[in-house]
């Protein structure tokens, strides 16, 4: 499993913070600052935002995708309300359990504003 991810950036941060939650192993690699030097990341998922989780043949994009992916394949009986909770805010659950998350410019590349997709930078 590989985490293609920055150091400095919130939304990967949550994503290293699940692969320890579960104890899974992974492989991190640090992507440039510059989207536009992203390329390997371009590669696996079409996209040069981070994080990106690649497992086996799987390809996740966005942190509480990636979470919701460790916690449901490797976080056992423990996880199983997390991962639910999860998938109810992907959904847009009716509850209002989710709260949005403001856009962040951490690794953007020059020109580009960080906005988008508010988990991946």
């Amino acid at each position: 499993m590989r985490l293609y991810h920055r150091w400095k950036c919130p939304w990967c941060a949550a994503a290293r913070q699940g692969i320890e939650n579960v104890g899974a192993q992974v492989e991190l690699v640090e992507v440039p600052y510059p989207r536009d030097e992203r390329v390997e990341v371009l590669a696996v998922s079409g996209q040069s935002k981070v994080p990106v989780l690649v497992d086996g043949d799987e390809v996740i994009v966005d942190s509480r995708r990636i979470v919701r992916h460790l916690y449901e394949r490797y976080g056992g009986e423990d996880f199983t309300r997390s991962a639910a909770e999860l998938a109810a805010e992907e959904a847009g659950d009716p509850d209002g359990v989710a709260e949005p998350e403001e856009s962040c410019a951490i690794g953007a590349g020059p020109g580009e504003t960080g906005t988008g997709n508010p988990r991946a930078s």
